[in-house]
């Protein structure tokens, strides 16, 4: 078996060559492929033979009745197909959008540059600082950026004090953007995958409840069985995360599930439900009783998430499913470093998940107060996009967090994976 050129997708795919082994795929021979890309015979061969000598890789049989794709073929057709399929969608949405434009042909039309550039502006809202990430300079990504509103007839960008911020048609073109250039990115990850050596990156967003315990202990497991991973963890808001994974810059999001907010092109998948309990740190005067009612500490001084937060109403539900109004809260914080430190240096409480202080209470730092909670389960799981195709390493890591999830359904068995 023919070893895969690492450096094979680090550079930018060319476009044409994508189309053409497409087309010859489909059609079954390059003369074929030749008519419906109306491009010459030698052309489209000179396309294919390119892209294999780049990858090291046949993705064809010759064979006199015909071209047949070679296991690796079909690999990388896969997400070729997926990627051009982004861009199909992108012309249908925009031709929707602005019946003025012209998007006719629109996958056939641009240029792996120009989709890059238009990612590039749009992450960073600045021309300057896009060209520097793209090592080209602020005249090529500008001339990309005019050429581009120019043969798409709307303009991606609005120029304000602010920086460059996309328009709606821009939004949808960046959106199909990303997802097609992340599943182009995907072809060595699949084909290392196939060769028996996983590689690549996944991207993991993660929420406050899942930080702490869940997604640690998953990755520690998933590196243990995939050692040649790369694993990236980004923290941040369920708005900001759900984004991020539509736009296919995160690979899956981890922490509380919701009702609502959610879209048809999401996946969600529970893990296992948790209730909240009552921590303070060790030695705190409540501490000297055997059982508490929340009652009894609707005078404590109580850290809360903030106001209009998921997490804010889980915290006033647990109040009124006991019958009581919810207390004053002297802190809103949703940073579980800040509220460790507050509640380590005072008598204050606060609501969290057993799961999110298990180290703190293990070492003796916080402790859960003997009061047994009614409120409100909340579902913990993933979120995936749902029409994803993913890759091994994304698998495995799914595998690993289904058995976590179990465990830690289950208090009397350990989180380890």
């Amino acid at each position: 078996m023919t070893e895969l050129h690492r450096e094979a997708f680090d550079y930018a795919p060319n476009m044409r060559r994508l189309r053409a082994v497409i087309a010859v795929a489909e059609a079954g021979s390059v003369m074929r492929a030749a008519e419906a890309l109306h491009l010459s015979q030698p052309a489209v061969t000179r396309a294919v033979r390119d892209l294999e000598k780049e990858l090291g890789l046949a993705l064809f049989e010759r064979h006199r009745s015909g071209m047949l794709c070679t296991t690796a073929g079909k690999i990388v057709l896969h997400r070729f197909r997926r990627a051009l399929q982004q861009l199909i969608e992108a012309e249908t949405a925009l031709a929707r959008l602005h019946p003025e434009g012209n998007f006719e042909r629109l996958p056939q039309r641009l240029s792996h540059r120009q989709l890059t550039v238009l990612v590039a502006v749009a992450d960073l809202h600045n021309e300057p600082l896009a060209a520097k990430r793209l090592g080209l300079t602020q005249p090529a990504v500008s001339g990309n950026l005019r050429d581009l509103e120019r043969l798409l007839g709307i303009a991606l960008f609005l120029r304000t004090q602010r920086g460059m911020l996309a328009t709606d048609g821009g939004a949808v073109l960046i959106r199909h953007a990303k997802m097609a250039l992340r599943e182009l990115s995907l072809v060595s990850d699949d084909l290392s995958a196939w060769q028996g050596e996983v590689r690549g990156r996944v991207v993991i967003g993660t929420l406050p409840l899942s930080s702490s315990l869940l997604v640690p202990h998953a990755v520690d497991a998933l590196l243990r069985e995939l050692p040649g991973l790369n694993v990236t963890i980004i923290e941040g808001t369920y708005d900001a995360l759900f984004e991020s994974l539509r736009h296919g810059e995160i690979d899956i999001l981890i922490g509380a599930l919701r009702q609502a907010g959610t879209s048809e092109d999401t996946h969600q998948q529970r893990l296992f439900h948790d209730r909240l309990a009552v921590a303070a740190r060790q030695g705190h005067p409540l501490m000297k009783h055997d059982a508490l009612q929340l009652s009894d500490l609707l005078d404590a001084q109580w850290i809360a998430p903030r106001q209009g937060t998921p997490a804010r109403v889980s915290f006033e539900q647990e109040f009124r499913s006991a019958g009581l109004q919810p207390p004053s809260v002297v802190v809103e914080s949703g940073n579980l470093s800040t509220i460790r430190t507050l509640l380590l240096d005072s008598d204050r409480v606060t609501l969290v998940s057993p799961h999110q202080v298990f180290f703190e209470v293990q070492s003796g730092q916080l402790a859960l107060l003997p009061i047994k909670l009614t409120g409100t389960l909340r579902p913990i799981g993933i979120t995936t996009r749902a029409d994803d195709s993913p890759t091994q390493a994304l698998k495995v890591l799914k595998d690993i967090l289904l058995t976590l999830g179990e465990r830690m359904a289950d208090p009397s068995s350990s989180t380890r994976a």
